[in-house]
């Protein structure tokens, strides 16, 4: 396990530094872009595999409800580091503007090299544990990247220096979507969302279980997995041994079916 996430790590770092020396070397921006976003794709991967890990420790005195939302620190991060590559590959950019520049043939090559380490570096990831896993959906994106780079420096470097100048701008502009689609993620997660779907899946799954309800209430607390209370209706007479069998066989069927972490109050139908 040990050496196979030196290796991932490994690959994805050389395919990083690749991108850069081909941007500095061979006069592509569109490289250059792709080489700050492979980084900041690295520091943010890792940072969202440590706090996935983080996530998954058991509750204590401090945390009685678990540690999931610890999740949301990798977003966060992932935020920061964008925002900075943004800012830094904007001034580049712009920087630029009015000064004409060749771009290498042998370029694209280095884009080329570069995405193979990362293709290297995905698929070994998508054999072990869950972690690195998310590592290989966070890291996917690099490939259309890549792609974006060589198609871009190619034309630069045979057709005209704007056609690699302009890729390089949809990769800079590519980084903001990062940006507002972990915001997004963020804003979902603290907002306690409620999932309508899930409620009626609910709803459909008591009834088939012949209960009545008065309230459904869900919040997602991070992706697949809910906080919810549920009012249910037995007859008057119910006794409480039994209140209390009802109620926890629906609190079970309900965690192992949808993973939501129910309070069940029971009044009389």
């Amino acid at each position: 396990m040990n050496k196979r996430l030196v290796t991932i790590l490994s690959l994805s770092i050389l395919g990083g530094m690749i991108k850069i020396l081909g941007g500095i070397l061979y006069g592509s921006k569109a490289l250059l872009v792709d080489a700050f976003t492979s980084f900041g794709n690295i520091l943010s991967a890792g940072l969202v595999i440590y706090y996935y890990n983080k996530s998954l420790a058991p509750p204590d005195k401090d945390h009685m409800f678990g540690h999931h939302r610890l999740t949301v620190a990798g977003p966060i991060y992932t935020i920061v580091i964008y925002s900075a590559i943004f800012g830094i590959v904007t001034m580049e950019l712009i920087n630029t503007i009015g000064k004409p520049y060749e771009v290498s043939e042998y370029a694209p090559i280095m884009a080329g090299i570069g995405l193979i380490s990362y293709i290297l570096a995905i698929g070994l990831s998508r054999k072990v544990d869950i972690s690195l896993k998310i590592y290989s959906k966070f890291t996917g994106s690099e490939l259309i990247e890549s792609g974006v780079t060589i198609i871009a420096s190619l034309s630069g470097a045979y057709l005209s220096y704007l056609i690699d100048y302009i890729g390089a701008i949809a990769l800079a502009s590519f980084i903001l979507y990062e940006v507002y689609f972990s915001i997004k993620n963020i804003i979902g997660l603290i907002s306690d969302e409620t999932s309508k779907e899930l409620i009626i899946d609910i709803e459909e799954e008591l009834n088939r279980m012949g209960i009545n309800t008065s309230r459904i209430r869900v919040r997602k607390v991070i992706e697949d997995l809910y906080h919810g209370d549920i009012i249910i209706k037995v007859p008057p007479d119910t006794s409480v041994s039994d209140a209390h069998t009802i109620a926890d066989y629906i609190e079970k069927t309900l965690r192992k079916k949808y993973n939501i972490d129910l309070i069940i109050h029971i009044e009389p139908g």
